[in-house]
């Protein structure tokens, strides 16, 4: 009887010994001055655990012809992503703060005026690394589109939820 006891309290101790994992809320907003609801920008928010990546896609997948296509043939195609991608960890900070990685990828198909083998892509990337205050917007990134005169601005708001 003890014997099964001991076995049992064994077998659950990895269980019971888990770590409390540290959850956050991420939210970003995208501002475009060329967007008619630029004030307000887009919103998206994301809940991460500390240490780890969160990952938030939202767009189309443009058919990008790769081979074939001859008589006799079929055609291969590969996909490319457009849209808006998101990539972010997170992870409170020895003084309090909230460290913030994240990686953002604004991509669109461009509209040609003649027919073109291939979709032009349009693609805004950012890279990032900082500290931010919790449950404080806080402006990551600011910057003018080399081609256009579209302005962006992007904020974080982070917080620990648990």
């Amino acid at each position: 009887m003890r014997t099964a006891f001991l076995l049992a309290v064994v077998l659950a101790a990895p269980l019971c010994a888990q770590p409390q994992r540290d959850v956050f809320k991420v939210d970003f907003t995208i501002r475009d001055s060329g967007d008619a609801g630029g004030k307000a920008g887009r919103k998206y928010s994301m809940l991460v655990y500390g240490g780890n990546k969160g990952i938030f896609k939202i767009g189309n997948r443009v058919p990008v012809t790769t081979g074939g296509g001859g008589v006799g043939q079929s055609t291969q195609f590969t996909y490319v992503d457009v849209g808006v991608n998101i990539e972010c960890t997170v992870q409170e900070t020895a003084n309090g703060k909230i460290g913030l990685r994240g990686d953002i990828d604004l991509s669109t198909s461009v509209a040609q005026e003649k027919p073109a083998p291939a979709p032009t892509i349009s693609q805004i990337r950012l890279s990032f690394e900082t500290a931010i205050p919790p449950g404080k917007a806080t402006s990551v990134a600011s910057f003018d589109d080399p081609v256009t005169s579209r302005k962006f601005d992007v904020e974080a708001v982070a917080a620990k939820v648990n």
